[in-house]
């Protein structure tokens, strides 16, 4: 392998590493990272799959300047990867039905690799065919070798159960077939005035149905709640009430709350408060989108009532449609 060409090489390695230590960070949250993140291969995260692969190959393109085995593991390694990308590739696009660009940009450095090492190796061997047909072992080799890896990848590529990063957020009973979905905006003042009509209910609600608060910003600035009230919900299931409450009364008093400002006002609740990655806020900020679009819901608040088995749903919007009466009727009615 020649200097120039090892350099090549080593510069598009370095730049897959640069790309797969990105995909471990929150700042690759666009597209479909978040939802191809939430996938193991073998039950490993993708990017620690990316930093394995790029470093070996890496070492083993220095190596080449000592040890001529070490250019044809190179190869094995590449074509390796290249069959598992056809289908990192096809979930994406089947699966998934969204692209992450710093996965589409790793699968274009692993083909960009491969495309050129065969080239080299064509020109480097032309005249060694002529003289010595087997020469095809080796490519031969390569070609089994990324098959067998896009058939380990094909079974082994799976979504956890649980995964790091997906938050529960669901609250109440969580064996009823009922689900219960209140839309509201944080600086909505209607949607302050339906809290009212929630609270004395919430014991009731949660023992009849499962309980998901949803994020629908009709306000901008609504947005500065939205990383507290995700984690109360994910993980202060018992106060979290006091705690929703405690975010009305501050939205009541700012629109642009400090971190000091909500501290203060939950600290009779004596939590401690966990703080959210920006690619959880992100990503469940999405899924609360995707809702409103599934529901139809364009104003706060709005409670939609379903029966997850059944399919039997109820609307409720506005002050005038969430009271308590109606609430429970429509409970029944979907039950």
């Amino acid at each position: 392998m020649g200097i120039r060409y090892r350099l090549f090489v080593l510069i598009l390695l370095s730049i897959g590493l640069a790309l797969s230590i990105l995909s471990a960070t929150d700042l690759c949250n666009f597209g479909g990272c978040s939802e191809t993140h939430q996938y193991r291969l073998l039950g490993l995260p993708f990017p620690a799959v990316g930093v394995t692969f790029f470093t070996l190959a890496g070492l083993l393109t220095l190596l080449t300047t000592r040890f001529s085995v070490a250019e044809f593991l190179l190869n094995l390694l590449l074509a390796g990867a290249g069959g598992a990308e056809v289908n990192m590739i096809l979930l994406q696009k089947n699966v998934i039905k969204a692209w992450c660009p710093v996965c589409l940009a790793i699968a274009a450095l692993i083909y960009l690799l491969l495309l050129t090492n065969l080239v080299r190796y064509l020109l480097t061997r032309k005249e060694k065919f002529c003289m010595k047909p087997k020469f095809v072992y080796q490519p031969l080799l390569i070609v089994v070798v990324a098959l067998f890896s896009f058939i380990v990848t094909f079974s082994g590529i799976a979504k956890p159960d649980a995964v790091a990063g997906q938050l529960n957020l669901s609250l109440g009973n969580q064996q009823s077939n009922v689900e219960i979905y209140l839309f509201s905006d944080w600086l909505c003042p209607v949607c302050v005035k339906v809290e009212a009509v929630i609270e004395p209910l919430y014991p009731t609600l949660s023992n009849k149905a499962k309980l998901f608060f949803v994020d629908k910003i009709i306000h901008p600035e609504a947005t500065n709640f939205v990383p507290y009230h995700l984690s109360f919900a994910a993980y202060e299931k018992d106060k979290y009430p006091q705690l929703r409450k405690a975010l009305f009364a501050v939205g009541q008093k700012t629109k642009n709350p400090t971190n000091e400002d909500i501290m203060a006002a939950i600290a009779p609740q004596k939590i401690a408060y966990k703080q959210l990655s920006f690619l959880d806020v992100t990503q469940q900020m999405g899924n609360s989108i995707k809702l409103a679009e599934q529901f139809r819901v364009t104003s706060t608040p709005t409670m939609i009532i379903r029966n997850s088995k059944t399919g039997k749903i109820r609307a409720l919007v506005g002050s005038g449609e969430i009271t308590s009466a109606l609430i429970l009727k429509s409970i029944k009615d979907v039950e």
